[in-house]
C-alpha cells in the first residue's frame, strides 16, 4: 500500500539533514534553505515583506513602486554675470562713437545722443504696427507722417486694406 510523503517538495537526507519549512504563499513544504525573503519597493529602497517564499512564488520587486529620486539643485556660483538685456533689446536709434569703458568694472558704457524726429519724437528702428497703448488705429501706417492727415499708404492706395476670413 502506498503512502503520501510528508516531506512534500523538501529533500530529506540522513547524512546532511536540513530543516523543512512551509512557503508563506503556496503552502508547500520545502527545505528552509530553498526559501527566500520577499522584497518590494517602498520609496527609494527595498523593504522586506517578511514572507518566506519558494522560487516559483517569488515576485521580483515592482519598479513602478520605486520612488523617483530627483537630484539636488546645482550649487550657485559666486559673482554671476547675466546678459545685459536692456541694451540688447533697445530699439531707439542713437549715434555711435562715444562709448566709454567704466574704469572700475571694465564694462562698456553705451553713450550717445538719442536720435529724434523733427517733431522731437524718439526715432525707432522699425515701426510694424500699433504699439501697446498706442493711438494708431491703422496698423502699418504712420499717423505722424507729413501731409494733411495722409496715412502714408504705399502704392497710391486710398484706404488701408482690411483683412477678412479666407474663403
Amino acid at each position: 500500500m502506498g503512502y503520501a510523503s510528508q516531506a512534500g517538495r523538501a529533500r530529506t537526507s540522513a547524512t546532511s539533514p536540513q530543516a523543512h519549512a512551509i512557503c508563506d504563499r503556496c503552502g508547500f513544504r520545502y527545505n528552509h534553505v530553498d526559501l527566500k525573503w520577499q522584497f518590494d519597493w517602498a520609496g527609494a529602497s527595498l523593504i522586506n515583506k517578511r514572507l518566506l517564499v519558494c522560487n516559483p512564488c517569488y515576485d521580483t520587486p515592482q519598479e513602478q513602486l520605486r520612488a523617483i529620486v530627483i537630484p539636488a539643485d546645482p550649487v550657485p556660483i559666486q559673482n554671476p554675470r547675466i546678459q545685459d538685456f536692456v541694451t540688447a533689446e533697445q530699439n531707439t536709434r542713437t549715434t555711435s562713437g562715444q562709448n566709454t569703458v567704466d574704469p572700475i568694472t571694465g564694462i562698456p558704457v553705451i553713450r550717445g545722443a538719442t536720435r529724434i524726429t523733427q517733431t522731437y519724437q524718439t526715432r525707432v528702428t522699425q515701426q510694424t504696427g500699433e504699439p501697446p497703448g498706442g493711438l494708431n488705429t491703422q496698423p502699418g501706417t504712420d499717423p505722424n507722417a507729413p501731409g494733411d492727415n495722409d496715412p502714408g499708404l504705399p502704392y497710391a492706395n486710398t484706404t488701408v486694406p482690411q483683412t477678412g476670413p479666407l474663403t
